[in-house]
């Protein structure tokens, strides 16, 4: 998000910018999020997008619920548990 888009109101901005400016205010802030749920977080993010959002929750400290059907992003992460829907039930895994 670059400095040019930093004093524009929230609706002019496109959906992944508007990711990108409450991932940046949940990760920065002073005392940062203990907890987050990620639905499809990487949706219509170009791949440089993809990549910075990527490296900035890898690093980060609290939990996180990740909801994605993007299997590279979620091994970007180094996850530690897994749950998936295979055809007919959950599987529950120790990543």
């Amino acid at each position: 998000l670059g400095a040019d888009k930093v004093t524009l109101p929230l609706s002019a901005l496109s959906g992944g910018e508007r990711l990108k400016a409450a991932l940046a205010c949940v990760l920065w802030r002073r005392e940062p999020a203990q907890l987050l749920l990620l639905d499809e977080p990487t949706n219509h993010l170009d791949l440089a997008s993809t990549q910075a959002i990527e490296s900035a929750l890898a690093a980060f400290p609290g939990a996180m619920l990740v909801v994605s059907h993007d299997e590279a992003f979620l091994q970007g992460l180094k996850l530690t548990h897994s749950l998936a829907w295979r055809e007919t039930s959950w599987h529950f895994s120790l990543l």
